[in-house]
């Protein structure tokens, strides 16, 4: 920011300056108040707020900024006030909030203030200066979360591109035939329940298989031909919610002809699914060297997706963060290169362990993190103490026949609607503290849930 624009805000009148102070700390509530009861009545913008949210964070958030914008005393407050900008324009692209609903809001803003003025006994001279200084304060604090939000949502989308090239760099022909393995399972489920079961009213659905939950959560991150994966969607749901429920009531030739229509689509799905992989590029890239997990500058993406399933579809989602106890005593005691086959071994339990729609990263160091499709909070903790008790009961097994025992802490946070990832992450990483400080070798969580201990 040039030095000529905060002198030039500061320059203005300590009358102006005063009557905006006053009117912010009167009314910084009421404002926050009317901001975000415009924000919910809208429909676009409703989609990244929950009401939870707004009244025990967001509100005292957006009584903290107007205090930090329009109540500036001396030019490095103000400089600061302008770095708080760029911020909230980082958290703005993080959550993909629009900037026309950013825009919107802070022409709210501005009339409401501005209206306030007009209300107070100010001269003329100086109500046109402080009027005319709102409009100035909004306009540059737009101006700067909206250069924010450029540049970071070009760094997000180089990420995103950056995934989907890691994703081709992967064996495309094992997962290929994994995926159709899947299928297969499927399908031999229901020929199964078909033949054994009396009761087909619990007929396995397609969406709820391993193949239902990759194509939800990976198969989107793999691909860009978004006309094809919507057609392998909607295959899904036709079977899932048309084939399967008349199939569980049918008998005699209707039957046959419901059975032979969904095997029809399976094979629509095959066919898809094959042109799909035969087109990606087999690439060498974004790949931990050490455990071959996922690189975490990949994160961004994947939990960018989850939160847009989570607000779209209400499919929760939850975080694993994961540390290796007491991994500088065994670096110090045994060396760096078994400490290396610790973190590659102990990466082999975490893959073995998770599911197909899963994620499992290498975060850094000693630090693994997992994230967990389609789970609650009391399926995250559960499954964050499985986990635990695999590691602890594994024995790991080194050079020169050498075999060693070790434990890990794991910090649990579950989606709550909050649209920005980095939040959840924090959680994570704030309950994987507190599973370190209260003794290692368990599980914790920040919710009233109780951590689990080894």
């Amino acid at each position: 920011m040039p030095k000529t624009l905060s002198t030039e805000v500061m320059r203005s009148s300590p009358a102006a300056r005063q009557a905006i102070s006053l009117i912010i700390g009167r009314d910084k509530a009421e404002l926050a108040e009317l901001f975000y009861a415009a924000m919910l009545a809208d429909h676009e913008a409703t989609a990244f707020l929950a009401p939870q949210t707004v009244q025990s964070r967001l509100k005292p958030g957006m009584m903290r900024w107007l205090e930090t914008l329009f109540c500036c005393e001396t030019a490095p407050a103000f400089e600061a006030a302008i770095a708080m900008q760029r911020h909230v324009g980082d958290v703005h692209a993080r959550a993909d909030i629009p900037v026309n609903l950013v825009a919107r809001g802070m022409r709210l803003l501005k009339r409401e203030i501005q209206n306030r003025l007009v209300d107070t006994e100010l001269a003329r001279e100086a109500l046109v200066e402080a009027i005319l200084l709102v409009d100035r304060l909004t306009d540059i604090a737009f101006e700067e979360m909206s250069a924010a939000f450029v540049r970071s949502h070009e760094r997000s989308v180089r990420t995103d591109e950056a995934f989907r090239l890691f994703a081709a760099g992967q064996n495309i022909a094992t997962e290929r035939e994994r995926q159709l393995g899947a299928l297969l399972e499927w399908e031999n489920r229901v020929f199964r329940a078909l033949t054994t079961e009396n009761d087909l009213s619990n007929l396995p659905e397609l969406h709820a298989s391993s193949f239902g939950l990759w194509l939800n959560h990976k198969a989107s991150l793999m691909f860009n031909e978004r006309l094809e994966l919507q057609t392998l969607t909607e295959a899904v749901e036709r079977i899932d919610l048309d084939l399967l429920p008349q199939l569980a009531e049918a008998s005699g030739d209707l039957s046959r002809s419901l059975l032979r229509r969904m095997m029809q689509e399976a094979e629509r799905i095959k066919f898809l699914l094959t042109e799909m992989f035969d087109r990606l590029a087999d690439l060498e890239v974004g790949r931990d060297t050490l455990t071959q997990l996922l690189n975490r500058r990949f994160l961004a993406s994947i939990l960018k997706r989850e939160i847009e399933l989570c607000r779209r579809r209400h499919i929760g989602f939850a975080i694993l963060m994961i540390d290796v106890d007491h991994f500088k005593r065994i670096n110090d005691e045994y060396g760096h290169e078994i400490g290396d086959q610790v973190l590659q071994q102990i990466a082999m339990h975490l893959l073995n362990n998770a599911r197909a729609g899963d994620f499992v990263f290498r975060y850094g160091g000693e630090e693994f993190l997992i994230v967990l499709a389609e789970v609650d909070q009391v399926l995250a903790m559960k499954a964050a103490e499985k986990l635990r008790k695999r590691v602890e009961e594994a024995e790991l097994l080194l050079a020169n026949d050498r075999r060693l025992r070790v434990t890990v802490s794991i910090g649990v946070a579950a989606s709550d609607g909050h649209p920005d990832y980095e939040r959840i992450v924090e959680r994570a990483d704030a309950a994987l503290y507190q599973a370190k400080h209260h003794g290692r070798n368990r599980v914790h969580t920040l919710s009233d849930t109780p951590a689990i201990a080894g």
